[in-house]
Parts: structure tokens; C-alpha cells; sequence
């Protein structure tokens, strides 16, 4: 049999026995009227879960941004940036050999042929390859693609684009000094 009308009807309401009568007024088992019960707070549950759930949405919204804002906008320059630095000791160098300094934001190497020190930069200018000293072509040489320079930084073949920046070096006392050229 199928069923008319509305299955909690107030007409019906009555005739389920154990049901609310008819004249209900909304009151809590204590006998307080339900509007009275908390004091004026509306705490429902749908309101409680709303905001728990925006809570955990501003939770994860913000440890998502933070680290993608972190990565588009660059760190302040802390480092300070000088004309000449102590990079080491010059017996550091061996003769016939060159050696890598950091100076400044620039690896700079230091080459002793028989006792005449220069100083370019160590980065090469084709591919960012870190150059090295060949003893043996007396010679700056670039592992990635072949790329050589003279002592001074001066191209003599490969596929690089421009000369290595050069730095003046000198020994005072026992201390390697690089100064911007």
C-alpha cells in the first residue's frame, strides 16, 4: 500500500504513538526552551564543522603558498660585496699549478707559472664549467667542451663567447690578495 502525503505530517504526527503532540514547542528534555539553553550562542553543529573546515582550507592554502611565494620572490642580498679579499696563503699555490678561490659571488683561479701569479675568473663563459690549470699545455682548459685560454684569460680556441674576467692578484706578506681589475 502506498503511502499519501508527507510520512511526519502534523496530521500524521499524532497517530505514531511516542511521537511530539501536536502543540510541541521546541523544548529540551530539562524543560528550557530551546532558544534560552546556551546563552544566546548559535552552535550548531553545521556552523562548528563550516568553520573547522575552513579553518583546515586556510591551514593548507597557506603552507602551499608560502614556500611557492618564498621561490618567486628572491632573498635579500645579505652578502657584502668588496674590492679586495684575502683568499688564502700564497704558498696555497705551487708553481705550475692554479688553484680556485671563492671572491665575492665569482670563483676566481689563481695560477703560479715559475712565480708569475694570475688571476681569472674560473667559470667558463661558454657553458658555466669550472676551468682548470693543464700543466702540460701550459694553458686554462674547460672539460666540458674543450673551450682554452691563455694564463690571462684570453680566448685561443673552443666554442666559448668572450675572454674570462681577470682579476689582479699579489702576495702581501704571506697572504693571497685578489682585487677587482
Amino acid at each position: 500500500m502506498a503511502q499519501q502525503g508527507n510520512f511526519k505530517s502534523p496530521a500524521r504526527m499524532g497517530t505514531l504513538g511516542g511521537g511530539a503532540s501536536l502543540s510541541s514547542s521546541g523544548s529540551l528534555s530539562s524543560g528550557k526552551p530551546r532558544e534560552e539553553g546556551i546563552g544566546g550562542v548559535d552552535f550548531e553543529r553545521r556552523s562548528f564543522l563550516g568553520k573547522v573546515v575552513g579553518g583546515i582550507g586556510a591551514a593548507v592554502a597557506v603552507s602551499t603558498l608560502y614556500p611557492v611565494i618564498s621561490y618567486i620572490i628572491p632573498p635579500a642580498n645579505t652578502a657584502k660585496s668588496v674590492n679586495e679579499l684575502v683568499v688564502g696563503k700564497a704558498a696555497e699555490v705551487p708553481e705550475k699549478s692554479g688553484k680556485i678561490y671563492q671572491f665575492n659571488k665569482d670563483k676566481v683561479i689563481v695560477v703560479n707559472d715559475n712565480g708569475r701569479l694570475t688571476a681569472c675568473s674560473a667559470v667558463c663563459t661558454h657553458l658555466g664549467c669550472l676551468v682548470h690549470w693543464d700543466n702540460s699545455l701550459n694553458l686554462l682548459a674547460c672539460p666540458c667542451h674543450g673551450a682554452t685560454y691563455k694564463q690571462t684569460g684570453e680566448i685561443i680556441a673552443g666554442p666559448q663567447p668572450l675572454p674570462l674576467p681577470v682579476f689582479k692578484v699579489k702576495v702581501v706578506g704571506e697572504d693571497l690578495v685578489i682585487t677587482k681589475a
